[in-house]
């Protein structure tokens, strides 16, 4: 992955995905971790996209490759 590059992940069916990942340096895990616990608070995960991605300097974008 580039730096400032956009992308994305998805899960476009309907049986459950388990997605395995590594990240050097480990900053986004806590990323990851904070969707979860806001999902698990009752957030959807588009509102826990939104309110963790400028914490971890982060910005959606609608240009695709």
């Amino acid at each position: 992955m580039v730096v400032g590059a956009p992308h994305t992940f998805a899960n476009p069916g309907d049986e459950p995905l388990v997605m395995v990942n590594t990240f050097t340096p480990d900053l986004y895990v806590r990323y990851f971790r904070d969707l979860r616990d806001a999902m698990s608070a009752g957030a959807s995960m588009q509102d826990a996209t939104a309110d963790a991605m400028p914490r971890y300097a982060t910005t959606p974008t609608t240009e695709y490759a």
